[in-house]
């Protein structure tokens, strides 16, 4: 399963670096893709990141699931481009994995019309946040909800990641890959 990291000017370096590393280690094919022209695209801290691919030349039919980092800038990017919201409308109605962290849950999944609405879901816990989820919102550090998973922020992105391996590649590959990388308690 090939799974596609959406990247914008302003994203989370930590939530969107954290959790493709960790992927990665459990073997779970994932491409990063920016909005920019070019492959560049800088991070919420400076961090300047090189993507695999640009939206402009992206074929959304070679993967079968997408993650969103936070970052307000990032997600507010993210929200206002009509090509990413069709592709969450079309991920979603096909049943593939949709995977958003701290700002994206709140901004980007709510601009695309997936929530609020039947599904549970976190986010940053800021209040407007919060609102915008409406009853979808649930306090915890991330939450899986049929093909949707929403972690709170920048320090969950371990559980972002874990979340994403069970689903795509089992719970022993999970466990396997945090036990490797000396984060499992």
């Amino acid at each position: 399963m090939a799974l596609l990291m959406l990247l914008a000017n302003g994203f989370e370096e930590i939530e969107a670096l954290g959790t493709l590393d960790l992927l990665r280690r459990a073997g779970v094919e994932t491409r990063t893709c920016t909005l920019n022209r070019t492959p560049l695209t800088l991070g919420a801290h400076g961090i300047a990141v090189e993507a695999e691919l640009c939206l402009t030349e992206l074929d959304s039919t070679a993967f079968e699931g997408v993650i969103l980092p936070g970052g307000l800038g990032g997600a507010e990017a993210l929200a206002a481009t009509q090509g990413v919201l069709e592709l969450l409308r079309d991920y979603d109605a096909q049943g593939k994995l949709i995977a958003a962290i701290c700002a994206a849950p709140a901004l980007v999944l709510t601009a695309a019309g997936l929530l609020p609405g039947a599904r549970r879901a976190t986010c940053y816990p800021a209040p407007d946040f919060v609102a915008a989820l409406g009853e979808s919102y649930v306090r915890a550090p991330a939450v899986t909800e049929r093909n949707l998973i929403t972690a709170e922020g920048p320090g969950r992105f371990a559980d972002f990641a874990r979340a994403i391996i069970v689903r795509v590649a089992g719970e022993e590959a999970a466990r396997k890959t945090f036990a490797d990388a000396l984060l499992e308690a």
